[in-house]
Formats: C-alpha cells, structure tokens, sequence
C-alpha cells in the first residue's frame, strides 16, 4: 500500500497502530457474552482446542501450527 505523504498532511489524517481494534473492553465483552447466551454470536467456532491450566506449555506450542486458531485455558 503506498502512503500519499502530502495527502496524508494536508487531511489532517494519520497512521496509527491499535492493539484489540478499537474495543472498550468494559462495554463490549458483556455485550460479546450476552449476545453468545442468546445464541447470537458463534465463539465455539472460533475455538481450535481446549486445555488445562498444566498443559499452558502445550498449548503455546500448538499455536505454532496454522490449522491452530484459538486456545483456550478451561478451568476444570
């Protein structure tokens, strides 16, 4: 992608980076997890594989596979 500097000056617009997009985590996680019990929002297809809180090793390791897109710690 190239950047157009002059235009990117001139409009006053910026390039910036962001960590978790723009999500307000005190706003949008409650709203994630409603949604999910109601049956609106599908997380079970997001989750690859489920471990222990022992198996922590394992599953940072399993990430290092690309058919592995989520891991999540299930407390038994």
């Amino acid at each position: 992608m190239d950047v157009h500097q002059v235009g990117l000056i001139g409009t006053q617009k910026r390039v910036q980076g962001v960590y978790m997009g723009s999500t307000t985590a005190k706003r949008d996680i409650p709203m994630y997890a409603k949604l999910y019990l109601e049956g609106r929002f599908e997380l079970d297809a997001l989750l690859s594989k489920e471990i222990s809180l022992d198996e922590v090793n394992e599953g940072y390791e399993a990430l290092k596979d690309s058919s592995i897109t989520r891991v999540v710690i299930a407390s038994l």
